[in-house]
């Protein structure tokens, strides 16, 4: 991989190529928005830990104001896994205050960027010079702002916190569907990305499964027999654990959605709190925002998805025990995540996970407080440790249990197809 360094100076704007494996500096006459780089990979993208993100990575992490330009040229294949690469690349540019773009790519690549998988995430050029020029354009609105005595600095604060805000909410959407897509077309030799598509959402609304809850399923579980009409020949049915909070309702016959918004809900009761959210455990991005109340956008796109030790949530969840955080002063939060959660109005939060009966964590919900150091009473403890255990229960059930029934009815669904001969579904496509 060639590392070039480019500058991005608001008059005179070139980039200079200078010899593989130097070390960036600052170019004479630069704009205050610092160097721009340019990495330049060879091949082919097709894992996540590819050197490319590594550098790119120091890069933002030695110099905060960097902007990264990834130039495309000589890639000829992106592999999901290559795509998946890239946007936790953004994500860690983006918290450390740098910028990823990417540029040159031909055609086919390009094309599979912008449609399939990175979905307007990451910037992307034609050219080096293209993307050189907008770091430059950034550099320029940066110089205006020092140069008028600070009278703008504070909005421009504002703005980039809610780029890294948007980019955020950009990122959480991580190329499953695509994954389940391809994996389908290759086991049951599907005609194409539709006929996948179409087969994963029937399967998800007969059983009131999120789409991308059941791709995440079918990449996670292991393959099924090819010659096989059942795809879990030996599971047997499980009864469904209690949901006291839910009287009057049969814990078999409720959907996900109406059993984590209840848990929320009494949650917040319990506390006389009008703010919290909850989030279940991902197997790609950590924690998922599945269920608020009380937050405005920001708040919701900045923690659509958290990863390991971003937060009070993702520490409980690692630590699988209850977590109390005074929002100003926690290390565990960043200076933007700090000024998000701070403008809501929290100054407390209480991030209690739900564990199920294997002892894994399978979400947390937290609640928060305007009051600075407001503690747990033990009778507000019991009741969310009561909650959070029959939540727990009955969340890792449903993974069990209802998610493998889709499942099951994915590989029915698509063996019919297959059996079609390619003209979809028979008539006698399984149903619940």
């Amino acid at each position: 991989m060639r590392e070039i360094d480019a500058t991005g100076g608001a008059e005179g704007q070139g980039v200079r190529r200078d010899a593989p494996g130097l070390r960036a500096h600052p170019a004479a006459g630069e704009g205050s928005a610092g160097a721009v780089w340019v990495l330049r990979p060879d091949g082919g993208l097709e894992r996540p830990d590819h050197p490319l993100f590594t550098g790119a990575w120091q890069v933002g992490r030695d110099r905060p104001t960097a902007a990264v330009i990834v130039d495309l040229s000589r890639v000829r294949e992106i592999t999901a896994d290559g795509v998946r690469g890239l946007l936790r690349c953004a994500r860690g540019l983006a918290e450390a205050g740098a910028t990823l773009l990417l540029a040159g790519a031909d055609e086919p690549v390009a094309r599979l960027l912008r449609v399939a998988l990175v979905d307007g995430t990451i910037r992307i050029h034609d050219t080096v010079e293209a993307a050189v020029a907008a770091c430059g354009a950034a550099a320029s609105r940066a110089d205006a702002a020092a140069r008028d005595g600070g009278r703008t600095a504070e909005p421009e604060v504002i703005r980039l916190r809610r780029e890294t805000v948007d980019l955020r909410a950009r990122l959480r959407s991580h190329p499953l569907i695509a994954q389940a897509q391809g994996v389908l077309r290759e086991r049951y030799r599907l005609p194409d990305p539709q006929a996948a598509f179409t087969l994963l959402q029937r399967s998800s609304q007969t059983h009131n499964v999120k789409l991308r809850t059941l791709a995440a399923a079918l990449l996670r579980t292991d393959r099924p027999d090819p010659d096989s009409p059942l795809w879990f020949p030996e599971r047997a049915p499980e009864e469904a654990p209690a949901l006291p909070f839910l009287p009057g309702v049969r814990p078999g016959e409720v959907n996900r959605g109406t059993v984590v918004k209840r848990v929320l809900s009494q949650a917040l009761e319990v506390l006389g709190s009008d703010m919290g959210d909850l989030q279940l455990a991902d197997p790609v991005s950590g924690l998922r925002m599945e269920q608020h109340h009380g937050f405005g956008r920001e708040f919701l796109d900045f923690f659509a998805h958290v990863g390991e030790g971003e937060t009070s949530c993702a520490t409980a969840a690692a630590r699988a025990r209850p977590v109390m955080s005074d929002i100003a002063t926690d290390r565990v939060f960043s200076d933007t995540a700090r000024e998000v959660i701070l403008a809501t109005g929290s100054r407390t939060a209480h991030s209690i996970p739900m564990t199920g009966a294997s002892h894994r964590v399978v979400g947390v919900f937290s609640v928060h407080v305007s009051q600075a150091g407001r503690s747990l009473t033990n009778a507000e403890a019991g009741i969310l440790h009561q909650l959070a255990t029959r939540a727990g229960l009955w969340l890792e059930w449903h993974e069990r249990t209802v998610v493998l029934d889709a499942l099951e009815d994915l590989h029915q669904r698509a063996q019919g197809w297959r059996g079609a001969g390619g003209r979809g579904p028979r008539s006698g496509s399984p149903a619940r």
